[in-house]
Parts: structure tokens; C-alpha cells; sequence
């Protein structure tokens, strides 16, 4: 027997290679002092601890061999064929990399290698693993985990049903990052024994939620968090795909927890044959585990998510962007109405001007994409009057596309061969009048780039928000395995023609955007430098979303409207805290705005300017929970060591008490720093804030120095 020990951020990850060359992931923990399990076969509450209780480092199902999954994931039949042949552990600039080999006893010429990557400074790992066929007969893969963790509950005295909380991020269409926490036996995940046949794990239950499509987050965030109440561990995990995955829960041996992270697997009509040559990868994943709470947990994933992000400019400059749709012109573009706004714009201190849907339609801008053609009746003097404008008023200039899709009405799409579009039974898939593009054909991916190139050299370019408005279902059955197949190889052959674009184009700003956030995922956010939130037109509906958006995407690429559509000052201070502490994306019909009302949004703007170098390095804070949707307050910041910026919301009252408990410090200065005309009153005794604000609908930004207790 040996052990594989790596400890890194006060995370204690052990693996173990039995005598029998079984490969177990036996501990991954926050506590100090944590020890191996043990398994001393005696008869403990009424529950029988068993001898050969063996902790699976890989969940893998083959085609006909034989399972008892059930319904849960952690019941494939080929994971104790995995048999150790070797381990590498390298280090290298902010980490170090873990690579365990395996060969299959049973079935000849398959090597799995399983990896985990370490990040120096940050409790949370990223896992993959991979296949390879390496024989002389078709290997066919029913399921494989990214991750898969059996020990959750280890430490401590209670089992896990009488000590955990499931944190669930359910994700919506204008109603985004909304999280829901519940009683692990809520749930369905309680623990009965089934004595007579001496079968500790006898539950086939699980509790899951996920995604099939490309749509990554259009029903839940890809995101998990479950709290150990007994140790105040807490871990958190997320897969880092744009289509189908799985976080999944169960329980496993000896009153233990399992989770097993994945992305498309058998239930999202995903199978794969691995040819004798062939070599396959899982979608990444990452897990992590600390001692704290929400903000705990999000902190550290905010930490990873930067960490694996492409270094880019404008991630270090975190621009101010303004974009001409939000309760501002809605699609329906033309030259003059442009060229008034973008001398707002300018005015105001935004550093990009955004050209959003539209553009290149006579009519209704949503089905007539494809061409990416300017219209004539529009622009008459042409497109690029209106670039050159914004860059005589020193604003860079940006345009919309939906790069993946076409619309149906379009000559120029009618003539184009089946192929380059998603096809199910021998048709085009056809979404809200579109067609799907199929990034897995050379053709359509030099299509693409020819577009991309067009709009940079012909106009001057230099951002593009890149819409999705539309999703795929499972995916294409045309030259595939599976329909689940060809949507991951879509979305690898999607990812790897971006980071070609970006090669060409390193200082392109590209923002993501999915019918607002139908597609949020560190899939796609490794490459992009921003995410749109939501397609909310409610400032105080908008808020919800802005006070628990942090936990989807970092603060500095998290794209929230400031939107103001009316004249008055609480509106239009409510809206720039909304952004504020995140990236201000500003809208709305700024031409009907006084000049005072327009100074009150313009110095918002300049105080974002001050502190974003300060914002980008911050980690969330949540004080008491995640923002729930009713509430009546709400409040969530951004601190480091010493400061906290901390935005507060009366949405239906005026006096709002923050326990500030979580901060761990104490609080010595608390202030308002925006709007500058402070008129609300601050105090803090005994680790509780009190902010009474002038009235109801109302927002201020507080700046807080404290002093770690």
C-alpha cells in the first residue's frame, strides 16, 4: 500500500493504492488533523461498517459489461478494474499538476489517467480525466465522472444525514442566480440500512440537477455548495462546460456523502466508441473544500475562476462599456439616433460604445441574422460613419453578433449545404425561426473567422457581444456516436476557434451573452472577458440578480445593466449600484435624462474608475446568506484584508440591520461613498450594521475599514 498526500490552502487531499493496485481517493477534507478512514467491520448504531469498503476514484461504465447503477452514478461496474501503474506530481508557475495512470484489468488496451490540477493559494482543484485505446478492438464509454468524491461527511461524529445543507443555484431567463438551501433528508436523501443483506450503501436514491443542451445555466447555475454543519466544512464545486452536465448527490458507504461531477454522460443521450488510437477527455470540473460559510465558498471560486481565465487586457482594465439596447433603443438602430448617444456616452466617461442587434436588418432584427451585412436604409452614409463618430469622440466601438446561429427567411441561408447545421432525422433543427451552426465543420468555422475579420478591418472593431439566443437540444445525430457526442465536440471545436480568433486578435473584447445568462459557464468565461446577467428591464427585479450574480462569474466580468428610464435621482442611484461593485454596463434612455440626473450616473461611473483595480483583486461577501427573492433588503460587497465595499438595497424598506457577524473583524469606519450627497444614516455596534436610508426603492454604496479580531 502507498499514499499520495498533497496538502495545499489548509485542503488535505489523499489517495491510496491498495495492495491489490486499486486506486481510492480516501480523503479530501478542510480539517486539520484530518486522518484516513477506517473500516474496522464491526456493527456501529445500527449500522454495519464493512470490511471491503473500497472509496472509487473514477466512476466509468462500459458498454455490456455488467453494472448495478440503478439511477446513480457511483454504481459503474468498471471503476475497481482500474488497476495503478504510475504517478507524476509537477510543479509549475501558481501550481502543481497530479497525473495518476491506470490500466483496465478486463479490458485489454484501455489506459485511464486521471488528473488534478493544483493551484497555489487557492483551496479548490480542477479534474479531468482521460481514455485511450490503445488495443485492437472498439471500446464503447456508457458514463465516465470528471470527479467523483465518496467521503463527504467523513469527519466528525454525525452522519451525513443529520448534518448537511445542499445549496442549489436555480438559473432563469430574466430571473438569474437565484439559490435555494435545503435539509439533506429534505431532499430524499436519507440513510436506511437494509440489515438482513449486510448492504450499508442499500439507498439507489440520489438528488441531481443539471443540464442537457447548450444552454449550460437555463434552469440551474453550474455550480454546487453543501455545508457540513457538524465541522463547518463547506465544499463547493462547478463544472466548467457550456452544454450537458451533472452535479449529482448520494449516499455511499459507512454513512457517508458522495458527489460525482460530470458533463454529458448516458442520461443526455451522450455515448462514445473509442477507437483502437483514440483518446477521449471529460469536461473539466472543479472541487474544493474550507471552514466558512457562502462567502467562503465563493470566494474561493472566484479566486479558481480567475486563475484559470485567459490573460487578457481588458480583464486588467475592467472598460465601461455602453450598450444601446436595455430600455434604450431595443433593436432598432439608426445612424442619428447613434450618433446623440454616443455623444452621451462619451460625456458620461464610457470607454466602449456597444452597438447592439439590429444593424444589419431593415426589419425585425431577430431573424434575418446570418450575413452580417450592414442595412443601407439604417446607415445611408454607411456603417462605419457611425464608428468613425465614436472614434472622433475617443470611444472604442463595438457591434452584436450571433455568431452560432442564422436565420431561417434568409436567401443566403437557404443555399448553404445541410452540414453546416445541427440536423436531427435528416432535417435542420430549427429554433425560433433559426438555424443552428455545426462548429464541428471546417467550413463553417472559416465562415465564421472570414465574418469576424470583415467587421474588424472593414470597421475598426475592437468588441463584439456575442449573443446566443437559441439552443440546440442534445444535439446533432449526423456523423457522430451520439447526439451527446457531437454537442461536446461543438462546443470544443467552438472553443478552439475562438482561442484562434484571439491569437489574431489579442486585444479583441468579446462578451458573452445568452438570452441574457442561459449560458454562464467557465467553459466558455475561461475565454471571454464578460458575461451578461440577465435581460431584466426592472431595476429592482435587476437587483436580485446583481446581489447573488457574483456567485456565478467574477465580479470584474460579471456585465450588470445600469439602465436608468426615468428622470429621478433615486432611480438613477439605485441603478449605478447595481453595477457598481460588478462591471457598470450602462443603458437606458440617457437623452431623457437632465443634465443634473446625467452628472449623478456619470459620477458613479468615475468612482467605479477609482476603485476597479481595488474590485478586480476582492473576493464576495454575503453577510448573513445568499439574497433571497423576497426580500425586503438586500445587500452583498466585495472585500479584501482590511476594507469592505458593501452595496445595500431598501427595495420595500428604509431601515435595513446587517449582521455583519461572518466579516470576522471588527468594524472601525463605515461611510457612504456614492451618491456623494450623503443623506442616510450609518451605525454599526456589536457586530450589527444599521443603515436607515431617506426612503423606500433606495441605494447606497458603503465603504468599511475593519480590524481583524
Amino acid at each position: 500500500m502507498k499514499n499520495i498526500v498533497i496538502n495545499e490552502s489548509d485542503m488535505r487531499v489523499s489517495f491510496r493504492v491498495n495492495d491489490d493496485e486499486t486506486v481510492e481517493l480516501v480523503d479530501f477534507s478542510g480539517m486539520p488533523g484530518s486522518q484516513d478512514m477506517s473500516y474496522p467491520g464491526l456493527k456501529e448504531q445500527g449500522v454495519w461498517k464493512t470490511k471491503d469498503t473500497t472509496r472509487q476514484l473514477i466512476s466509468l461504465q462500459l458498454t455490456g459489461h455488467s453494472s448495478m447503477r440503478a439511477c446513480k452514478h457511483n454504481m459503474g461496474s468498471d471503476s475497481s478494474a482500474l488497476l495503478y501503474v504510475k504517478h507524476s506530481l509537477t510543479e509549475d508557475e501558481g501550481g502543481r499538476l497530479l497525473c495518476i495512470e491506470m490500466k483496465d484489468k478486463d479490458q485489454p488496451g484501455l489506459t485511464v489517467t486521471y488528473y488534478m490540477r493544483f493551484f497555489e493559494g487557492i483551496a479548490a482543484v480542477r479534474t479531468w480525466i482521460t481514455l485511450e485505446n490503445t488495443g485492437q478492438e472498439d471500446i464503447g464509454i456508457d458514463y465516465v465522472t470528471s470527479f467523483i468524491y465518496e467521503g463527504l461527511g467523513k469527519n466528525g461524529s454525525k452522519p451525513y444525514y443529520d448534518k448537511f445543507e445542499i445549496y442549489v443555484p436555480r438559473n432563469s431567463w430574466a430571473n438569474e442566480a437565484q439559490w435555494n438551501h435545503y435539509d439533506i433528508m429534505d431532499l430524499g436523501l436519507s440513510y436506511m440500512p437494509v440489515q438482513g443483506f449486510n448492504l450499508p450503501d442499500a439507498s439507489n436514491n440520489r438528488f441531481h440537477y443539471g443540464n442537457t443542451g447548450s444552454w449550460s445555466s437555463c434552469a440551474y447555475l453550474p455550480v454546487g455548495i453543501i455545508k457540513d454543519k457538524e465541522t463547518g466544512e463547506i465544499y463547493y464545486s462547478e463544472v466548467d462546460f457550456s452544454g450537458s452536465w451533472t452535479i449529482e448527490y448520494g449516499s455511499a458507504k459507512d454513512r457517508h456523502l458522495y458527489i460525482a461531477l460530470m458533463g454529458p454522460n448516458d442520461e443526455s443521450m451522450w455515448w462514445k466508441n473509442v477507437k483502437p488510437g483514440e483518446k477521449i477527455s471529460t469536461v473539466p470540473a472543479c472541487f474544493g473544500v474550507s471552514r466558512g460559510d457562502v462567502s467562503t465558498a465563493i470566494g474561493e471560486l472566484t479566486k479558481y475562476r480567475r486563475a484559470i481565465r485567459r490573460p487578457n487586457k481588458d480583464d486588467e482594465c475592467c472598460s465601461v462599456v455602453f450598450n444601446d439596447y436595455m430600455n434604450c433603443l431595443f433593436g432598432d438602430p439608426t445612424e442619428e439616433k447613434e450618433k446623440q448617444i454616443i455623444d452621451i456616452a462619451a460625456k458620461l466617461g464610457c470607454e466602449y460604445y456597444c452597438m447592439d442587434c439590429g444593424w444589419y436588418a431593415d426589419g425585425f432584427w431577430f431573424d434575418t441574422i446570418g450575413e452580417w451585412k450592414e442595412s443601407s436604409q439604417r446607415f445611408p452614409h454607411g456603417l462605419k460613419t457611425v464608428y468613425d463618430y465614436a472614434h472622433s469622440k475617443g470611444l472604442k466601438m463595438g457591434m452584436w453578433l450571433e455568431i452560432e446561429a442564422m436565420g431561417a427567411n434568409s436567401e443566403f441561408v437557404r443555399n448553404l449545404p445541410d452540414d453546416w447545421f445541427v440536423c436531427n432525422h435528416g432535417k435542420r433543427r430549427v429554433e425560433r425561426n433559426r438555424y443552428l451552426l455545426d462548429f464541428r465543420n471546417p467550413a463553417v468555422r472559416q465562415y465564421c473567422t472570414d465574418v469576424i475579420d470583415r467587421l474588424i478591418h472593414d470597421y475598426g472593431c475592437e468588441f463584439f457581444k456575442v449573443d446566443y439566443n437559441v439552443t440546440t437540444g442534445p444535439g446533432s445525430d449526423v456523423d457522430t456516436d451520439s447526439r451527446g457526442e457531437a454537442n461536446l465536440e461543438h462546443y470544443r471545436a467552438l472553443y478552439d476557434w475562438w482561442k484562434e480568433i484571439y491569437r489574431k486578435y489579442p486585444d479583441l473584447v468579446v462578451e458573452a451573452c445568452s438570452s441574457g445568462a442561459q449560458r454562464m459557464d467557465y467553459g466558455i468565461l475561461e475565454l471571454h472577458s464578460l458575461q451578461s446577467t440577465s435581460d431584466q428591464t426592472d431595476v429592482i427585479n435587476n437587483t436580485y440578480i446583481a446581489a447573488n450574480v457574483v456567485s456565478a462569474v467574477t465580479p470584474e466580468q460579471a456585465g450588470m445593466w445600469v439602465f436608468p428610464y426615468e428622470d429621478d435621482e433615486e432611480h438613477i442611484i439605485y441603478n449605478m449600484v447595481n453595477g457598481i461593485l460588478l462591471r457598470p454596463y450602462i443603458s437606458g434612455m440617457v437623452w431623457k435624462l437632465s443634465e443634473e440626473k446625467l452628472q449623478i450616473l456619470a459620477d458613479g461611473i468615475e468612482l467605479y474608475k477609482k476603485i476597479r483595480d481595488e474590485l478586480k483583486t476582492m473576493t464576495p461577501f454575503f453577510p448573513e446568506h445568499f439574497n433571497e427573492r423576497k426580500a425586503e433588503s438586500l445587500y452583498y460587497g466585495l472585500r479584501n484584508e482590511h476594507k469592505l465595499y458593501l452595496a445595500v438595497f431598501g427595495v420595500d424598506t428604509e431601515k435595513i440591520k446587517i449582521d455583519m457577524h461572518s466579516l470576522g473583524a471588527a468594524v472601525k469606519t463605515a461611510r457612504v461613498i456614492y451618491p456623494e450627497k450623503v443623506n442616510c444614516t450609518i451605525s454599526c455596534q456589536d457586530s450589527i450594521l444599521s443603515v436607515i436610508l431617506p426612503q423606500k426603492k433606495c441605494a447606497r454604496l458603503l465603504e468599511l475599514d475593519f480590524q481583524t479580531r
